[in-house]
């Protein structure tokens, strides 16, 4: 495992559609042991594979109240059913504001 280097917008990268992930496989599995291990380096709830320079279609979440054991989720393939722009950013009293460690603002619905 290895904690790998985010991407701040603009990078071009964060804009590219990305590819489905067709197998899981050894290099999978690194990638999403990659994607936990940098999202809780961050001190993060949530990671994108484009994040960290991967197009695709993969991200890791824990949305464990901060005083239970870690419980990380992998998501492969997810599609955005819907997508709003939040007037404000929600606050976990937990954790304070939410934020997304790239850039702020969209807010997605995906399934």
């Amino acid at each position: 495992m290895a904690v790998r280097p985010i991407l701040l917008w603009p990078d071009a990268r964060l804009s590219q559609v990305c590819a489905p992930l067709e197998h899981v496989d050894d290099g999978a599995r690194r990638l999403v042991a990659d994607m936990i291990e940098t999202m809780y380096d961050a001190k993060g709830r949530g990671l994108a594979a484009p994040q960290i320079g991967v197009l695709q279609r993969v991200f890791v979440m824990d949305c464990a109240p901060k005083d239970a054991p870690a419980a990380p989720q992998v998501f492969c393939n997810p599609e955005i059913i819907y997508q709003r722009v939040p007037r404000r950013v929600p606050v976990d009293p937990g954790y304070g504001p939410a934020d997304c460690a790239t850039c702020r603002n969209p807010a997605s619905v995906v399934r």
